[in-house]
């Protein structure tokens, strides 16, 4: 995708449902954040981090579901970084349990909590907690670039599914409100699919905020 001047971002879509990983360089100083880690998306996102002459710094895991972490502790291990989450997260990588793809526990080096600030070369990134189709999923918020790194939180015309274990509607509709404080021109990169905007999306987000329901 276009990026501002100073970054490369470039979405890695891996795994059997084609789960996006994100990996983030600031051009100066040569660092890279990785943002999730499907199953299979250690080569790809590997070919990225060579092509871009860059050094990883921190892998974060916006949320634990097994489509987002099955390659997380053989990331962290290969560029020997820290490995980031939300405390309500960690269990799932401690013992991931049975999941349609094999998944090995990771070990978790950072707990993050809302208005934690992650530094990449001059950048910062502010971590916002949008709990909803996971209780302790996060978005990563990159305002000088207009960024806002969502895993499940926000899709092109939805947002993650709430049917699911842990899952909630309540916190769904508080997150989907809490989004629409962003500008317009804030870009959404999600967990699966393309890239959105909050102003592509806003209509049917102030219907949600106002409502109280989700869409039907």
């Amino acid at each position: 995708m276009t990026a501002p001047d100073g970054l490369q971002v470039v979405q890695v879509p891996a795994g059997p449902i084609a789960t996006n990983a994100w990996v983030v360089v600031d051009r100066e100083s040569g660092e890279a954040l990785i943002v999730d880690a499907p199953p299979d998306a250690l080569g790809p996102i590997g070919e990225v981090i060579s092509e871009a002459d860059a050094r990883p710094v921190m892998l974060v895991l916006t949320h634990t579901h097994w489509d987002h972490i099955g390659d997380a502790e053989a990331i962290r291990a290969q560029y020997d970084i820290p490995l980031a989450v939300h405390p309500l997260e960690r269990g799932r990588l401690d013992a991931p349990g049975d999941t349609p793809a094999p998944v090995p526990p990771a070990r978790v080096d950072r707990e993050l909590a809302e208005g934690d600030e992650l530094e990449l070369g001059d950048q910062t990134l502010v971590v916002m907690h949008t709990p909803g189709h996971s209780p302790g999923q996060v978005s990563l918020y990159l305002a000088a670039a207009n960024l806002l790194f969502g895993g499940d939180t926000l899709f092109p015309n939805g947002y993650g599914r709430t049917d699911i274990p842990g899952a909630s509607e309540e916190d769904t509709v508080a997150t989907i409100s809490r989004l629409l404080e962003l500008p317009d021109e804030v870009t959404v990169l999600s967990g699966h699919g393309e890239p959105t905007t909050i102003g592509r999306e806003r209509r049917w987000m102030q219907h949600v905020a106002d409502t109280g329901r989700l869409l039907g």
